[in-house]
């Protein structure tokens, strides 16, 4: 199946009222992993790599070849997505390798130099025609590969600002959860912010350890993509840790089945099982 993009995943979960997930993999054995999940439940998922995660990999170029090959083999849709690019400079990098979903973050920034860098990173996208996420307020917590700092929540007035000048394809949206196995949804400031933003597709970042019931909330209340790494990476890092012997093959596979199984618990409380 050829390779997805944002713009077209996000509008069918729109229309589906699901969200897709955007599971952040830092190794070959993670990415087969939720790729395995995907098939499995017929699901469209991006398959996300942050930098940290392309520095694991060896690189923008890299990271993107892999993604590219397991993307173009699957029988489902999958867009390669670059997850929180601090600098234009990567996105640009990120174009040139072929990915087909960008995100820009420049949300630690002061709001007037996350507005004008996000343009600039629009401009590129589009001119690439690729989808473009932006992050406004902040997701805080811990995660390898993200700059945080304290959480800021979003506020809807200078959301509703920020994507009319910006003309951003989605937003990542700060409400109340945060990157790590952590967070609670403001259900009340999503709702705001949906009417604010005119049902612009909302982003949750931090989805590891959301509850069911929240996340499954947070999908009534627009959001249409959430992410999740540190779940998936838990879970493979638990899996592993009881390789023996000098064959590695074996705890790999091992933690590929664990990512996949959590992956297709995340893509069945999402709405996105059978969306493919």
């Amino acid at each position: 199946m050829p390779l997805a993009g944002a713009i077209e995943l996000l509008a069918a979960a729109e229309r589906g009222g699901y969200a897709v997930p955007g599971f952040n993999v830092s190794n070959l054995e993670m990415a087969m992993g939720v790729l395995d999940a995907a098939e499995a439940r017929r699901a469209p998922i991006f398959l996300q790599f942050n930098p940290s995660n392309l520095d694991h990999f060896g690189g923008v170029e890299v990271a993107a070849a892999v993604g590219r090959a397991l993307a173009a083999r699957a029988t489902v849709p999958v867009a390669v997505h670059l997850d929180h690019a601090p600098t234009l400079d990567l996105i640009r990098q990120a174009i040139r390798a072929g990915f087909t979903s960008l995100m820009f973050d420049g949300s630690t920034f002061p709001l007037e130099r996350n507005r004008r860098e996000t343009m600039l990173a629009y401009a590129a996208a589009q001119e690439a025609r690729l989808g473009l996420e932006a992050e406004l307020g902040h997701v805080g917590g811990r995660e390898p590969g993200v700059r945080t700092s304290e959480m800021a929540l979003t506020d809807p007035e200078t959301a509703a600002r920020f994507v009319q000048e910006t003309r951003v394809d989605s937003l990542a949206v700060s409400v109340g959860t945060a990157h790590g196995m952590a967070g609670e949804v403001r259900l009340d400031l999503l709702q705001e912010l949906r009417i604010a933003t005119r049902s612009l597709p909302l982003v949750l970042h931090g989805g590891s350890g959301v509850t069911p019931h929240d996340l499954k909330a947070a999908v009534l209340n627009g959001i249409r993509k959430v992410n999740i790494g540190t779940e998936i990476h838990s879970a493979f890092t638990k899996a592993i840790g009881g390789a023996t012997g000098n064959d590695p093959r074996p705890a790999l596979r091992a933690g590929r089945a664990a990512v996949a199984a959590v992956a297709e618990d995340r893509i069945d409380l999402l709405g996105a099982a059978q969306r493919a």
